[in-house]
Parts: structure tokens; sequence; C-alpha cells
């Protein structure tokens, strides 16, 4: 099955990097960072759709939910940029109804190397599995149809007051030592808060603007909540455990922050309106 699913990824390699004009150079990209600058228009197009169009037909953020959701077909997720874009493989020449969010042909595009399929960086949210493996045009079609269906952002925060509450009574050094089922209902609370404010922190990445002042922290608090609901705390002994439940809060309390702040500035129109 390993030799199966190596032969077929090499196939897809071999078909992505057939895009450049040296085929080499993109497998020397690869090898060497992942990532191949490789351009549109002769073996596939590109669609780049906003982050807050495909999360908000989705009706959540989360990768692993996006991935489940997305159906069929390649689609890359660039999260240099904290859940900005994503960029669906299509035939060429298709998709010319949406020249607004279609690459023009010729335009470089950060293809990730076929297994590349969790972050840092630009990877595959849906990777091909085959040649040829396009984003169906009707699905473009129907993904644009339905942004438009509903509020652009979540319409209510979630309970930042009790959010905040639940996480700073982690820090309580005053409380009883924990015990294996209160750091594993810790770790399970935390991780739900923070899947919470994900959705509603992720859909102010795609609007700020990138100049603005709260952008770069705001990049930063999603990354290392991505990166703390991603580790597996399974295995990891009572101690450890804690410490882990106390990161994801800290991931919380650093989202609530923020999103108080972008509250109190008006962003955009003033989160919670209707």
């Amino acid at each position: 099955m390993a030799t199966q699913n190596g032969a077929a990824q090499n196939t897809v390699s071999d078909w992505l990097a057939s895009a450049h004009p040296t085929p080499e150079a993109a497998h020397r990209e690869w090898n060497a960072a992942g990532i191949a600058l490789i351009p549109t228009g002769r073996v596939f197009d590109a669609v780049r759709l906003p982050a807050a169009i495909v999360h908000r037909v989705v009706g959540s953020a989360l990768p692993e939910l996006v991935r489940a959701r997305l159906g069929n077909g390649a689609v890359i997720h660039d999260a240099y940029e904290p859940g900005r874009w994503y960029y669906a493989l299509v035939r060429p020449g298709t998709c010319a109804q949406h020249d607004a969010y279609r690459l023009d042909g010729g335009t470089w595009l950060g293809i990730p190397e076929a297994g590349r399929t969790t972050r840092p960086g630009a990877y595959w949210i849906r990777p091909p599995r085959h040649r040829e493996d396009f984003y169906p045009e009707d699905g473009i079609t129907e993904l644009i149809r339905r942004s438009g269906e509903g509020p652009t952002r979540p319409r209510t925060l979630p309970e930042l007051d009790t959010i905040e509450q639940s996480c700073r009574a982690l820090f309580d050094d005053n409380g009883p030592d924990p015990s294996p089922q209160h750091a594993a209902a810790a770790t399970t609370q935390a991780r739900n808060h923070l899947t919470t404010l994900l959705p509603v922190t992720q859909e102010a990445a795609t609007q700020l603007p990138l100049d603005h002042t709260t952008q770069a922290r705001l990049a930063r608090a999603l990354a290392e909540a991505y990166r703390q609901l991603e580790a597996d705390s399974s295995s990891l002994n009572l101690a450890r455990q804690h410490a882990h439940a106390k990161r994801l809060a800290r991931c919380c309390l650093d989202q609530v922050r923020v999103l108080r702040e972008l509250e109190g500035c008006g962003w955009p129109g003033g989160l919670g309106a209707p």
C-alpha cells in the first residue's frame, strides 16, 4: 500500500511539474522547500477564493472540517496569511464566468509538493488524488453562489466573558492539584472554547487590511492556536496534559484580547452587529 501511495504521489508530482517550463526545477524546489512556483494556464488554471467565502459556505474555519466539506478536487490553502486564500485547481480555459476570482494565465502560483497536507505554509487542504484531479466548475459556481447567502461574518460574538473566566481559572495556583479527570476535562473545555473562537478570529484575518495594526498579532494568535489544536495530548502524563490545557487556554485568552480590541475600534461596522 505504501508503494502504491508513493507511486500515485510521483504521478501527481510529475503532472504538476509538467506545467513548469523546466519540470526538473519544480522537483528541485519541492525537495528544497516543499513549495514550487509553477505557472497557471497550460496544465491547470487556478481560482483564488477568499477564505471568507469558503468558511461561510462550509460553516467552519477548522481545516479538518473544511477538508471534509469541500468535496472532491484539488485545493490549496495558503496558510502564510492564515485563512486568507484558497486556490482551487481547475481545467484550463474553464470558469471564465468567474474572472474576478480566476488567476490570469501565466501567474506563478506556489504549489505544495503532492504529499504536503499540513502547515506551516501553503499546503493541500484537498490534495490531488490523480492527474487532472480538478475542482469541478459547477462546484466553484456553487461556492460563489452560496457565499452570498447570509452574513459576511458571524453575527454575534461568542460569550467572551465566560470563555475568559473559564480559561483564567486554569491558572489559579490556589486550587487543588489537578486529577487526571480534571486535566482531561480542562483540555476538552479549552479546545471547545478555541474552536468556538476560531471562526470569528479567522474571519477577522480575512477582512482586515494587511497593514492593520492588529493583523500581525492576529496572524500569530491563529498560527499558535492551530499548532496547539494539532498537538496530540492523548499520551501525555498528568503534568504535561495539564500544561497542554493551559497552552490551549492561553490561545483562547490571546484571541479574546484581540477580539475585544477589534470590537472597541468598530471592526468592521461593529462585531455582533445585526
